[in-house]
């Protein structure tokens, strides 16, 4: 892939050209830029589109990170953010992000970037012999059962020991609910724990998958909702 089709979506028009000027000047081809949430869905409606640069403050009605996860979108993304705190990071982290542009930053650090990107989507792109091997669990995730490693599109993704094992419960069960009572008896062998604990499991796990791939069922357990 030579030429990777990126669609700007940027609030303030004058960064927006800014930034189309100098990725056109790298030879590739900005699709659009949109100002607007509105405008940001259209387009990617409308255009084919392998990377999306997006600015995290949209000053909108949602963030980026919140049209991300609505528009449920598996083309590559890469933020522009001027905030670094830990809450704004851990929520961008939840949509895999191939990587982030902190602002102001440099021509040379748009250049790195773009070029990291264009790398990890040739890899992406290149690898369906690995795909192939590993089993689907939803929304660009897969799970080698002989390696026990979970990847998102072709980037592993790190997990301790009980969530690959809880990963491992809810794969089994092909999208069948895993009662609570079940998990706690796998995963502690039969000790006494508490229900902080297993919650607290349940939260880490879905922080490092697409949140809507487990669905819990009230008192009862949970199940991945794409096997």
């Amino acid at each position: 892939m030579n030429k990777l089709n990126i669609l700007i979506i940027e609030d303030e028009s004058l960064v927006a050209m800014e930034l189309q000027q100098a990725i056109e000047k790298m030879g590739h081809n900005v699709v659009e830029y949109a100002t607007n949430v509105k405008m940001a869905k259209q387009f990617l409606q409308t255009f084919d589109v392998n990377l999306i640069l997006m600015d995290i403050n949209l000053n909108d009605s949602i963030n980026g990170i919140e049209l991300y996860k609505e528009l449920e979108l598996e083309i590559p993304l890469i933020y522009l953010t001027a905030y670094t705190d830990e809450t704004t990071m851990s929520e961008a982290i939840q949509t895999n992000p191939l990587g982030y542009l902190i602002k102001p930053h440099t021509e040379d650090e748009l250049k790195a970037i773009i070029k990291l990107a264009q790398y990890k989507i040739q890899n992406i792109k290149t690898a369906p012999q690995k795909v192939e091997k590993l089993l689907e669990v939803g929304k660009g995730y897969f799970f080698n059962r002989e390696e026990e490693q979970l990847f998102y599109r072709d980037l592993p993704v790190k997990l301790t020991i009980k969530e690959r094992g809880l990963l491992k419960i809810l794969i089994e069960a092909k999208g069948k609910i895993v009662r609570f009572e079940t998990i706690e008896a796998v995963l502690w062998n039969g000790e006494a724990v508490n229900n902080t604990s297993l919650r607290t499991l349940i939260y880490r796990l879905r922080s490092k998958l697409e949140h809507k791939l487990i669905e819990s069922e009230f008192n009862v357990g949970i199940r991945l909702v794409d096997l």
